[in-house]
């Protein structure tokens, strides 16, 4: 038997996201664009929260204190991101170019561009496919 720690996480692990007065977006946490910020999301699930709002993302506080693992500097619709500096997770909807570390984890699929209208404060749910 493996302990929680221990758990091995497969290399793309499909997720839902479910944003209220939204809808519902398929998507998948992948391990190799950064495995160890990937991992601990994973085993986190389900994350839920309040929706904040940003110029180009969604995001949802995590609690999960991490370095920038594989930062990038650009930022493509679709992209999920987490921000280390305060441990969010990001839904993009437009390509961007941050102001702060951001690591991609994972991509989102459906129509995207119903995610600029969320409205801070309503509830985010990401759960295991």
């Amino acid at each position: 038997m493996v302990s929680k720690l221990g758990m091995s996480v497969p290399i793309r692990v499909p997720v839902k996201v479910w944003i209220e007065n939204v809808g519902e977006y398929e998507a998948e946490l992948i391990k190799f664009l950064a495995p160890a910020t990937v991992t601990e999301l994973v085993r986190l699930l389900p994350i839920e929260g309040m929706a904040g709002l940003w110029d180009y993302a969604v995001y949802i506080e995590t609690h999960v204190v991490r370095g920038a693992e594989r930062s990038v500097e650009e930022v493509e619709h679709g992209d999920m991101i987490f921000w280390p500096p305060t441990g969010a997770l990001g839904f993009v909807f437009k390509k961007a170019k941050p102001y702060a570390q951001t690591v991609k984890v994972g991509k989102l699929s459906g129509d995207l561009t119903v995610l600029a209208k969320t409205r801070p404060g309503v509830r985010i749910r990401v759960i295991k496919s």
